[in-house]
């Protein structure tokens, strides 16, 4: 067995952005920008075309790719015992009502009841696009 060494061979500072393929980036900025509030940084094409547009989530941007004609559904795994692939924000607990009445608002389904975790409380959710979001909200 290889033994993990406490000499990193790479530093890094943490991350940068993530990026997400969306069908339609009016759609995605309706969700990420209007109902969400991460303001938009900046907006450019690719040299493919194919619309780029970041915005900052806080301590992270989400770079987003429009990609209308991409089959996501094929790429995405929805929760289950073996693992759950997903992006999580977090937030205080005093805006948990708040903020799920705002995202139900929205027309955001969520994916069943909140979960506490015992230290803070999670809530599941899909984007326009089926990107899976947890939001935990620290008590």
């Amino acid at each position: 067995m290889n033994k993990i060494s406490s000499e990193p061979k790479i530093q890094l500072d943490g991350i940068n952005h993530f990026a997400l393929n969306v069908r339609n980036m009016e759609r995605s900025l309706e969700f990420y920008n209007r109902l969400l509030g991460f303001p938009v940084i900046t907006r450019t094409e690719t040299r493919a075309g194919l619309k780029h547009v970041e915005v900052d989530a806080g301590n992270v941007a989400i770079a987003l790719f429009e990609s209308p004609d991409l089959d996501l559904t094929a790429a995405q795994k929805t929760m289950t015992d073996d693992g759950y692939l997903h992006f999580a924000f977090t937030a205080s607990y005093d805006r948990f009502d708040a903020t799920l009445q705002a995202l139900k608002d929205g027309g955001v389904t969520m994916d069943g009841e909140p979960r506490d975790w015992g230290e803070g409380v999670s809530i599941y959710f899909p984007d326009p696009d089926g990107h899976q979001i947890e939001i935990h909200f620290d008590k």
